[in-house]
């Protein structure tokens, strides 16, 4: 089965507890009609970014991290190359991860500002 990260060529640059940034490039796999980032497929590599991190806070054989709520701002489009999503966490709490996510292009200019809610939930057994 090939899940979304494969899927959009995503890949784990960096990672420590509470902070992960992740690399996708933008191909036609990425791209709106006319020519540019698609912002739902922006949002997928934020998402994916805080999954990815709060996987990493939480016992998975108890819980699992699921996304609850996305928010972004998109501030610039791209038309090419890399875009990299930097996730840090801002609260880590026992229900539920909150993070701030930038997405940035090859220059280091802000695509899209993000913040990230993930749900803690419990293994049904």
């Amino acid at each position: 089965m090939t899940h979304l990260v494969e899927l959009l060529n995503m890949e784990i640059l960096d990672q420590q507890d509470g902070y992960i940034k992740m690399g996708m490039p933008v191909s036609d796999k990425v791209k709106q009609p006319f020519g540019y980032l698609h912002g739902g497929a922006t949002m997928a590599l934020g998402e994916t970014a805080c999954s990815i991190g709060s996987t990493h806070l939480v016992d998975t054989q108890k819980e699992i991290p699921v996304g609850l709520e996305m928010n972004a701002n998109h501030i610039r489009s791209v038309k090419e190359g890399m875009v990299y999503a930097t996730a840090q966490i801002v609260h880590q709490g026992r229900l539920t991860h909150v993070w701030d996510i930038r997405i940035s292009d090859e220059k280091d200019q802000l695509i899209t500002i993000m913040r990230g809610t993930i749900a803690i939930k419990k293994v049904k057994s």
